[in-house]
C-alpha cells in the first residue's frame, strides 16, 4: 500500500489582508479627526459685539440653592435656610423678580421637579438655572 504524501506548501499566514484594513482605518481616522477639529472655532476669530455692554444694575432676582450634604439636601433663600414648602413663599414675596435657581449636580431631578413646580405654583415661570459646588 502506498503512503499519501501531502504537497509540502506554504503554511505561513497571508497578512496582506490585515496590512490593508490597518491602512484604512488609519486613513478613516485621520479624515475624521480632521473634521472634528474643524468644528471649533478659535476665540480670535470669534465676532465681538461692539455695542454690547454689561448693565451696572443688574436686575432684582430671587436665589433658591438646593445643596448636597452629609446629611441630605438643604434649600436655601439667599443664604438663609428654607424648607421645599418655603420656596412658593419666598418666591411670591417678590413676583416680579426672576428666580435664579442654583443646584448642586448630585442633586436628583425628581427634588429640582419639586422645587421648579414650587416655583411655579408661586406663579413665577421665568427661571434661571445652573449647577453650582458648595465652597469647602
Amino acid at each position: 500500500m502506498k503512503a499519501v504524501q501531502l504537497d509540502e506548501g506554504n503554511d505561513s499566514l497571508d497578512l496582506t489582508p490585515m496590512i490593508d484594513v490597518v491602512f484604512l482605518l488609519i486613513v478613516f481616522f485621520l479624515v475624521v479627526a480632521k473634521q472634528v477639529s474643524e468644528r471649533y472655532v478659535e476665540l480670535e476669530k470669534m465676532s465681538v459685539a461692539k455695542k454690547s455692554q454689561v448693565a451696572e444694575n443688574p436686575p432684582n432676582r430671587t436665589i433658591i440653592s438646593i445643596d448636597e450634604t452629609p446629611e441630605g439636601q438643604k434649600f436655601y433663600w439667599g443664604e438663609q435656610e428654607i424648607d421645599l414648602e418655603q420656596v412658593g413663599i419666598c418666591v411670591g414675596k417678590n413676583p416680579d423678580w426672576k428666580v435664579f435657581l442654583r443646584v448642586h449636580p448630585k442633586v436628583t431631578h425628581a427634588v429640582v421637579q419639586d422645587t421648579l413646580r414650587a416655583i411655579g405654583n408661586a406663579g413665577q415661570v421665568d427661571v434661571i438655572f445652573a449647577t453650582w459646588m458648595s465652597p469647602g
